[in-house]
């Protein structure tokens, strides 16, 4: 009975995961005010949050149910030396980079794992120096030249000031189900298992 109760859970969970999740973004960044929002729909869930406000509205069948400002975090007071425990010994440099292969694999994997629906993005950008704004107009072209619709994909460069704007949209959507298989091949890899075991 109690095995049969688990199948049927087991079988609903895996349902559950059947169902995509839809992701619309927007954001705006102006003389440095940064503007836009998120939101996630997913079954009969809506999560909706505002980067502006820092607020985060939850629907159920369209009606709001919940809502959530973060509040603004407060400075750490330093403790004094002796509260202050020693850390952890840090596994060697070695180690770390023996992850970063998996962990660019995991990152392409989940990249992949989003079907992209619609996407614009316009940046206007300048460096401190005129040839590093040049070397970031070299890279912007590459990424462009990389991309399906590089129409959707916008830049100014500005090589007398220093600057930053932007304007993105996006929409994609992804089924839960597709990150399980990434995500395990990632931590059944013998060098994340061997550097997880180090540093519990």
């Amino acid at each position: 009975m109690i095995a049969l109760i688990i199948a049927v859970l087991a079988v609903l969970a895996l349902s559950i995961l059947l169902f995509p999740v839809n992701i619309s973004f927007n954001s705006t960044r102006s003389e440095g005010t940064i503007d836009g929002s998120m939101d996630v729909n997913w079954m009969i869930f809506l999560f909706i949050y505002s980067l502006k406000e820092k607020e985060l509205k939850i629907h159920i069948f369209g009606r709001s149910i919940s809502r959530h400002i973060s509040p603004e975090k407060k400075p750490q007071v330093q403790k004094p030396e002796r509260e202050i425990k020693k850390s952890r010994k840090m596994p060697p440099v070695r180690d770390f980079l023996n992850i970063i292969g998996p962990m660019f694999r995991l990152f392409r994997d989940m990249v992949h794992t989003f079907r992209i629906k619609y996407y614009h993005i316009e940046i206007t950008y300048g460096l401190n120096d005129p040839a590093n704004t040049g070397i970031m107009t070299g890279f912007m072209h590459a990424v462009r030249s990389s991309l399906k619709k590089e129409k959707d994909f916008k830049f100014t460069p500005d090589f007398t000031k220093q600057i930053l704007d932007w304007s993105f949209m996006s929409k994609a959507s992804i089924t839960p189900i597709k990150i399980v298989i990434p995500l395990a091949k990632f931590a059944a890899n013998r060098k994340v298992l061997r550097f997880a075991l180090q540093i519990t």
